[in-house]
């Protein structure tokens, strides 16, 4: 099982914050080759392998940054609202689904006004959301429904998935779907292996809007939790390197402080020396946004958020080296042995 064609298989799959019904059965399908997995009534998903005093853990989100129809309009055009950090001007000239009560998957897209027909002022910025409406094709509101769309169906990008200059994956979603497939390919190595402590996987729901997944978990009897997950980086042109000074290709990123604060420093400190000896390269970084690593750390379980460095977060063409998703699971490999 190559982790390309995990991370491939997963971001094709619905899962916006509140709908990860799909992508979670997804992700199970994986783990039942591993052992027997279990979901809380929330919707979070776990598996542990092996015995022992010492309890660690290792968690990723399964949901991604999306929206959902808000109204209907008369003539057939539909409103929406955000789930997550969509950024607005990623909206406009793009292709999206969504995803009716019934399973079909409706095309439509997001257009803009043409240059042709306006002003200057309009000109020189992206509309704002409540400018924003989707088209199906409907002249309506009742072709519309006949479609099977109703109000807070979700609403998605239509994806593309490239490897670019055999080094680089670019997709929508890599955050977090590339860090499930992380910890899906960790399981199946440590799969068989003789274990020294109970190792859990966690698979949250809706990080994207308040981490609320995390903040729910009912296995807190954990020593130490680790997020997988994505962090921007700030290797490419037009940025100030300083504002997210790390790099696709130089390595694993511990993401020690964020938005809400800073995490375990004894994990890092740990997470430091295992890298250390083991030779793999790391970034270190104190950077915006947050991750699931802050909910645990409330709970009062010592976490950290272990990243892979991605360019053009919550755009349709996130980009992230193999090689530092790789090298990062070797280092959650030596984690677990350590």
């Amino acid at each position: 099982m190559e982790l390309v064609d995990v991370i491939r298989d997963l971001v094709f799959v619905q899962g916006i914050s509140g709908y990860e019904d799909s992508v979670r059965e997804r992700i199970l399908d994986y783990l039942r080759k591993f052992g027997e997995p279990r979901v809380d009534k929330l919707g979070n998903v776990y598996i542990s392998l092996g015995e022992g005093e010492r309890h660690i853990a290792f968690m990723a989100h399964m949901d991604e940054i999306g929206m959902v129809v808000a109204h209907i309009e008369d003539n057939g055009f539909i409103r929406l609202k955000k789930l997550g950090g969509v950024d607005t001007r990623m909206l406009y000239g793009q292709y999206f689904e969504v995803f009716t009560k019934e399973g079909k998957r409706i095309p439509g897209v997001i257009g803009l006004k043409p240059p042709h027909i306006s002003t200057e002022n309009e000109m020189k910025s992206a509309p704002p959301i409540e400018d924003l409406y989707l088209d199906v094709g409907a002249s309506s509101r009742e072709e519309v429904l006949s479609m099977g769309i109703s109000v807070l169906d979700p609403v998605r990008w239509v994806k593309q998935f490239y490897v670019l200059n055999n080094r680089y994956i670019v997709s929508r979603a890599l955050d977090d779907r590339a860090g499930c497939a992380i910890l899906i390919k960790l399981i199946e190595n440590l799969k068989g292996k003789k274990l020294d402590k109970k190792v859990t996987f966690i698979f949250t729901l809706q990080e994207e809007t308040g981490l609320r997944g995390a903040r729910a978990i009912t296995d807190r009897a954990i020593d130490e939790l680790y997020a997988i997950d994505s962090v921007s980086s700030g290797d490419i042109p037009k940025v100030d390197y300083y504002l997210s000074p790390v790099s696709l290709g130089k390595g694993p990123v511990i993401r020690f402080i964020d938005a809400r604060g800073a995490n375990s420093l004894s994990l890092r400190r740990k997470v430091e020396e295992i890298a250390s000896r083991n030779n793999i390269k790391i970034q270190e970084v104190f950077t915006g946004g947050s991750t699931d690593a802050a909910g645990t750390f409330d709970l009062g379980i010592p976490s950290l958020a272990l990243c892979f460095p991605i360019r053009y977060t919550h755009t349709t063409v996130e980009m992230s080296s193999m090689e530092d998703m790789n090298n990062l699971i070797k280092l959650l490999e030596k984690i677990v042995q350590g």
